[in-house]
């Protein structure tokens, strides 16, 4: 997959995920704006992300990152390996997995969300559930990088 750009990588690991949803948009803003509100994890996410409330980068070594996402109930935590690196980052706890690219085109960035629930028949059941939260999110995503 070294060929492929970083939204072109995240549709492959989509259709290779089961049960996982993906949403794209263009978001008209440059690269540099919208990759760094994708890229702050603990600054940004907990903003774009309705069900995260912090996000902590507990371990870094180069782009592995070892993630901690603490939900806004006060039980829900995950605990995620991530890669993360420009245009790309891909997280993965024992129950789910957390993807977001990017890649500049004419007229802005185009971004992608995916994701899913690491339980196949779960992932399958919310699959239409996730595309409507994603594209939530990156609504969100576009009024922050906007804002910059």
């Amino acid at each position: 997959m070294t060929d492929l750009d970083p939204v072109r990588k995240m549709r492959v690991m989509a259709a290779a995920t089961p049960g996982s949803a993906l949403v794209e948009r263009v978001i008209p803003a440059p690269f540099s704006a919208v990759w760094a509100v994708m890229a702050d994890l603990e600054g940004e996410m907990p903003h774009y992300q309705p069900a995260v409330k912090r996000v902590q980068v507990d371990e870094r070594d180069g782009d592995r990152l070892r993630v901690i996402a603490y939900g806004r109930a006060a039980w829900l935590r995950a605990d995620f390996e991530a890669v993360l690196r420009p245009g790309w980052c891909w997280m993965q706890s024992r129950n789910v997995t957390f993807g977001l690219a990017a890649v500049p085109v004419s007229g802005g960035t185009l971004v992608a969300r995916a994701g899913s629930s690491r339980r196949p028949l779960v992932g399958r059941l919310a699959a239409p559930l996730l595309r409507a939260g994603f594209a939530g999110e990156l609504a969100r995503l576009e009024r922050r990088a906007l804002a910059r």
